[in-house]
């Protein structure tokens, strides 16, 4: 059963070049398409728990039992992420994706009828070992299509996943939780991402040599890049990857990264109800703004360094993680009651973590990696970020349980240790990567 998520064998090569022009044209958009929307739903399925938090302590539930939800997750992924990595060097990406966001639709869907801590903490757990099938399978998939040098710009391209998903959440499922309650925002979503799903299933690609076309390097005429792709093993090439010193400080910067991420994600939406006096749908519209400049600043992401930084993919990530720094910073310390000042300094932080992300969250760490080892590198980085967002939730549902005053029977939180968790994790990733700046140079030496 297993062989049958292995790639196809290599098919005899395609002689007619408009036929190959043709469809690797053709294949390549209806893959990029297909994994942007599929992956984004894939967000839906896993931040609905962000959204819902106060309604769903007012159910019942504590912070620190949403904290160990959202961990149990978290963690899930992060040893799944780095697993489904170095498998996936190996696999037929079409077959792993779409089955990923189907088993995370029928759990979503699931809890739509659940109020018990407990079936919470294992159907969420087991959505995240089905959320970890996405992300490196899918960057593994670019780079069998895309060529080296235009890693970078479809890298970035693909990232908006993300923020479709992200803005999907904050927005629509705000308005699903006001109209029909919590359990809807569940249930609603699972049903319509176990359809789409099977679509992505449809329109995802194997490797191109299983459909009779060349390598990507090769059908964009980059033969010394394809001659030193084919000098080493998928395995030799992996263990290139755990070997790379640079690697594992990018690893690091990762935990950061996703600690500073998720806790604006998972908890952004809270903090601007309790700290900034904000309502639901405000404070989810305020939210939907990061995803949706953070999906421009990685649609964007390639070009500004390879137009502007020209290429020096780590002087693009110090840059922006200062700009990141700024939004975080603001978001914390503006005055409460203040929607347009929490709104611009939100955008900020959000474009500011599209461009991280894509770098950050793997692209540099597969720039000094071979191709066929991808999957390996994208599965070091998810393990550690994934890690370090799993250990975001205990600590901010910790915090905010240990920060509570009660007066006259309300409950008050309040946030001044926990945004400065978040403003460290930002400060310190950006310091993390100033190091590979001379990683490049020694690339090109």
């Amino acid at each position: 059963m297993l062989k049958w998520f292995l790639t196809g064998p290599n098919l005899p090569r395609i002689s007619d070049k408009n036929l190959i022009q043709k469809m690797y044209h053709s294949s390549r958009l209806q893959a990029v398409s297909s994994m942007i929307i599929g992956y984004g739903m894939y967000y839906v399925m896993r931040m609905t728990l962000g959204v819902a938090k106060e309604p769903m302590i007012n159910a019942g539930f504590t912070p620190t039992e949403l904290g160990q939800i959202g961990a149990g997750m978290l963690i899930a992924i992060a040893v799944g992420k780095c697993a489904n990595g170095f498998i996936a060097d190996y696999c037929n990406i079409k077959k792993i994706v779409p089955l990923g966001l189907l088993g995370a639709a029928i759990v979503n869907a699931t809890l739509g009828f659940s109020n018990s801590y407990w079936i919470f903490l294992i159907l969420w757990f087991i959505n995240g070992c089905f959320q970890s099938m996405g992300s490196a399978p899918c960057i593994v998939s670019l780079s069998q299509w895309f060529s080296k040098s235009q890693l970078a710009t479809y890298y970035g391209v693909f990232s908006i996943a993300h923020y479709v998903g992200e803005g999907a959440t904050y927005l629509g499922t705000a308005m699903i939780i006001v109209a029909f309650g919590w359990h809807a925002a569940f249930y609603i979503p699972g049903v319509a991402c176990i359809v789409l799903a099977f679509i992505m299933y449809r329109f995802m690609k194997d490797r191109p040599e299983t459909y009779g076309l060349p390598s990507a390097n090769e059908f964009e005429q980059e033969v010394i890049q394809e001659k030193k792709e084919q000098t080493v093993s998928t395995h030799e090439a992996q263990l290139m990857v755990l070997k790379n010193p640079y690697v594992w400080l990018l690893v690091a910067a990762a935990i950061c990264l996703g600690i500073s991420r998720y806790s604006i994600s998972s908890w952004g939406v809270i903090f601007l109800q309790e700290s900034k006096g904000f309502d639901l749908v405000t404070a989810g519209s305020i939210m939907s703004l990061s995803p949706i400049l953070g999906g421009i600043g990685s649609f964007f992401s390639g070009i500004i360094s390879d137009k502007i930084f020209q290429s020096h993919h780590s002087i693009t990530t110090i840059v922006f993680g200062l700009i990141m720094l700024l939004g975080i910073a603001g978001v914390c310390f503006v005055p409460s009651g203040q929607p347009f000042l929490t709104a611009m300094f939100i955008s900020i932080f959000g474009f500011g973590l599209g461009v991280i992300l894509c770098f950050v969250g793997g692209l540099l760490a597969v720039d000094l990696c071979p191709r066929k080892a991808t999957g390996a590198a994208m599965g070091a980085i998810g393990l550690f970020g994934y890690g370090g967002a799993a250990l975001q939730d205990i600590v901010n549902g910790i915090l905010m349980d240990a920060a509570k005053v009660v007066t006259n029977g309300h409950v008050i939180y309040h946030f001044e240790t926990i945004t400065t968790f978040w403003i460290a994790s930002v400060a310190v990733m950006t310091a993390l990567i100033i190091p590979t700046l001379w990683a490049k140079k020694i690339k090109n030496s």
